[in-house]
Order: C-alpha cells, then structure tokens, then sequence
C-alpha cells in the first residue's frame, strides 16, 4: 500500500470512531427530569393531568401524562407506572397536590412533557 492509501484509510477510520463516539454521546447522555409542584386534576382514567397552581383550579395549568410514570403518596412505598391510576385517582373533580418529574419528548413532530415520577404530597 502506497503513503497516500494508508493515510486516507487512517483518516477514514478516525473520523468513523468520532462519529460513532459522538452518537453515542448523544444518544446517550444523562437526562434529569424538571420539577413542578401544583394540584393534579387527573383524567377520568388517570393518566393525565392537569396541573394548576391553585386547589381551586382557577389558575393556569399545565398537561402532563402520567402514563409509566412511577409514582408514590404518603407511605413512600414507589410503585410501578404500568400498575394502574396513580395517587391522584380517577374522580376529575378532586385534586391532590403533587410534586412531578418531567422530561420533555419530541418524536415524529409532536412534543409534549411526559411525567416520569409522581409525589403525591
């Protein structure tokens, strides 16, 4: 192999780790959730919500799904997220104060913020 070969498989083989490095860097980086805190008015089946900061519901509110999202109230005891309804139950006329955990997710176009742990406080 001439100089000028083995010099652009080098190059090529360097710039082909970078690439793989980077992606991997990307792809894998460390996410740490936002938290909110506020009153959860949950849907009917309980996994989304309204969060307000104010009991009455008066005020501007966020929507945040709950789906997956593990999940504690007073015991302490974390559940899983793929159990059911979570602390804040399924009445749509009660809300319960809450601290959250939220990443936002972008995919095919749409975004939303996906709630990755919930304290019922």
């Amino acid at each position: 192999m001439n100089e000028k070969v083995k010099r652009r498989a080098t190059t090529a083989i360097v710039a082909g780790v970078a690439v793989a490095v980077t992606a991997t860097w990307l792809l894998n980086r460390d996410v740490r959730p936002t938290t909110v805190e506020g009153w959860a008015w949950p849907n009917s089946a309980g996994n989304t919500v309204w969060l307000t900061e104010t009991p009455d519901g008066n005020s501007k509110g966020d929507g945040f799904i709950l789906a997956g999202a593990r999940w504690t109230s007073a015991d302490n005891l974390w559940r899983d997220g793929s159990s059911g309804p979570t602390c804040v139950g399924t009445n749509t006329m009660a809300a319960t104060h809450v601290r959250l955990g939220v990443v936002d997710v972008q995919a095919d176009g749409m975004s939303w913020r996906h709630a990755v742990w919930l304290r019922c406080l």
